[in-house]
Formats: structure tokens, C-alpha cells, sequence
């Protein structure tokens, strides 16, 4: 075999070495700061523990109850971003992928390879299907965005000057980015002319066609939302409002004393540090961030603590079984199915 046959799959190799290293790397971060996460904002694991231990039967069913209808709300944000989906369906959709994304490093690429998988089999297109991904992904971050920046926002409200001092550098990329998204939509031109400077900026990368790509995408996402958008509206307002609720629960049958103010600002840090997918499911450093915040505004550590492990175990850890189990059901009905079904040729990545 000659040296050039032999290079693609050194390339392959040297990929899955990295893919290997990545991953090992992302674990042990992922491992190390929860480990440490007690230390890391002045408490121990025994007075977490010893916090967790106040939680009874009967105040996780109720929790559960909540996690449970705000998964539904954000089902009606996914059943009308792609018109036709079902909202049991969006459910499927939203668990299936999250359980992906927050076991792998880097596992939002490998949960969106799923859904397109899924989606394709229930009779969508792929134009369709990326018409979905881009709203999704686009009230996702507006959503945190939005969060933040109205937290932000009542700082000087709620918290002492010296915070606000300090909040407010944070503060202004929120409403630029927000502004410069709302003008890509609002103007063709706009979307034409970033995407022929990302063309060109990726160049060195490899050829590229956003200049052509980008405003078709924006005409798919308004041709969505014009149709979608009060049903989005409502529901992600209300998906955001339980998630609200769910941390307030959390710490109210912990018995850790903080505002509910207090609370939403914790909630705005939550979405923030979810931007930044370091380790899967950004796990350590949501808990270690958001501790850390809420201690800087008087909670106790270890209450403060344990208060958000338990909200993360519904919003992350309880994402991991739910949604492997829907997915295991959706595999064994399509095996179920008769052998005329025409198969879908989707690589996962």
C-alpha cells in the first residue's frame, strides 16, 4: 500500500485519538470540580450531606411534578418550530438529544445527528429539519440571553452598587448580540454580507457557501416563526418560569433561606454558564459558578450547595436515564417495523 493510500487513515486515526483525548480530558474535569465543589466555595461534603438528607418523598415527587411540566411547556417551543411534530414527539426530541449531549464531550453535534435521525424517520425533510435546528437554537440563546440580561438589569434593584459596578461590564455584549441577530433577520443584505465574510474568514479552512447559505436559513426561520411565534412565546416563557420554580422548590425543601430575586439571578448565572460547553452538559462548572454567586450574595455554602445539586440532578443528571430510555423505545419500534420501511442513511458523527 502506498504512503498517500495510507494517510487518510492515519487521519482517521489521529482524530479518534483526539476524540479519545478530548473526552478524557472533559471527564476528568467533569469529575474533578464536582469532586471539589464543596472546597471550592468553603464547605464540606459532610454538611452537604447533611442538607441533601432534609429532602423528603414527598417534596421529589413534587419537584419531579415540575421538571415534568416544564419539559412539557418547552415541548410546545418544538412542536412549532417544525410544523407537523407532534409535541410527544418534541418531548422525544428534546430528552433523546440532551441525553447525548450531557454524556459526550462535545455532544451536542452527536444529539443533533440523532435527531436528524429521528425527525428523518418520521417523514420531515432535511431543509425542514434545519429550519428547526436554527429556530431552536436561536430562542435558546435569546432565551439565556434574555434571562441575563433582565437579571442584570434589576442588579442595582436588588443587589448592592459594587455588584452592579461589576455586572454591568457583563451586561452590554448581551443586548449587542441580541441586536446584531434581530438585524441579520430583519435584512437580507445584512445576512448576505456576513456570510460572505465568514466565507472568507474560513477560507483557510476549507470552501464554504454562507454567503448563499445564510440568508436562506433566515427566510426558513421566519417562514417558521411567522406562523410559530405566539406558541413559542408562551411556551418558553413558561418553560423558563418553571425552571424558576424548580430551583425556588429546591432550596425551599432544603430549608436554605434565599429570595426569590436572589434566585433569578442565580437562574441568569445558570444560563450563562451553559453557553460555554467545556465538559458535558457543562457539568462541574454550572455548579461551581452558580455556587459560587449565590455565596457572594449571602447564602450559606453547604445549603447553597446542595440546593443546586439538586436542581441540577433534575435539569441534568435525570435528563441522562429519561431520555437513554425514550431513545432505547424509539430503536426497538423502528426494529419493529415492517422490512419495507425504507431505511435513512444518516452518519453520526
Amino acid at each position: 500500500m502506498s504512503h498517500n493510500e495510507q494517510r487518510p487513515g492515519a487521519r482517521m486515526d489521529r482524530r479518534r485519538r483526539r476524540r479519545l483525548v478530548i473526552s478524557g480530558i472533559s471527564g476528568l474535569a467533569t469529575v474533578a470540580l464536582v469532586v471539589l465543589l464543596p472546597r471550592a466555595v468553603g464547605a464540606t461534603w459532610d454538611g452537604v450531606g447533611a442538607v441533601l438528607i432534609r429532602v423528603s418523598p414527598a417534596s421529589l415527587a413534587l419537584l419531579t411534578m415540575v421538571w415534568v411540566a416544564g419539559l412539557w411547556s418547552h415541548s410546545f417551543v418544538l412542536a412549532a418550530s417544525l410544523p407537523g411534530l407532534t409535541r410527544r414527539r418534541g418531548l422525544t426530541l428534546s430528552l433523546t438529544g440532551s441525553a447525548v449531549a450531557n454524556v459526550l464531550p462535545l455532544g451536542g453535534a452527536v444529539g443533533t445527528a440523532l435527531n436528524f435521525a429521528m425527525v428523518r424517520r418520521w417523514g420531515f425533510s432535511p431543509g425542514q429539519f434545519s429550519g428547526f435546528l436554527a429556530v431552536t437554537t436561536l430562542l435558546n440563546v435569546v432565551s439565556k440571553l434574555g434571562v441575563i440580561a433582565l437579571a442584570l438589569g434589576l442588579v442595582p434593584l436588588l443587589h448592592s452598587a459594587p455588584a452592579f459596578g461589576s455586572a454591568s461590564l457583563l451586561l452590554l455584549p448581551v443586548p449587542v448580540a441580541v441586536a446584531f441577530g434581530i438585524w441579520i433577520l430583519a435584512d437580507e443584505r445584512v445576512a448576505a454580507a456576513v456570510g460572505g465574510a465568514l466565507d472568507k474568514a474560513a477560507g483557510a479552512l476549507g470552501r464554504t457557501r454562507l454567503k448563499d447559505q445564510l440568508p436562506e436559513l433566515r427566510r426558513r426561520i421566519l417562514t417558521v416563526m411567522r406562523y410559530g411565534w405566539q406558541q413559542m412565546t408562551a411556551g418558553m416563557i413558561s418553560y423558563l418560569a418553571l425552571q424558576l420554580a424548580l430551583l425556588w422548590l429546591c432550596f425551599r425543601v432544603l430549608h436554605v433561606p434565599l429570595g426569590l430575586p436572589v434566585l433569578f439571578t442565580a437562574l441568569a448565572v445558570e444560563r450563562l454558564l451553559t453557553l460555554v460547553p467545556i465538559t458535558p452538559g457543562s457539568a462541574g462548572v454550572v455548579e461551581v459558578g452558580t455556587t459560587a454567586a449565590l455565596i457572594a450574595l449571602g447564602g450559606d455554602p453547604a445549603g447553597v450547595a446542595a440546593s443546586l445539586l439538586l436542581f441540577r440532578g433534575f435539569t441534568y443528571l435525570m435528563e441522562i436515564p429519561v431520555g437513554g430510555l425514550l431513545l432505547a423505545v424509539w430503536s426497538w419500534r423502528q426494529h419493529r417495523k415492517a422490512p419495507g420501511t425504507q431505511p435513512l442513511e444518516v452518519v453520526a458523527g
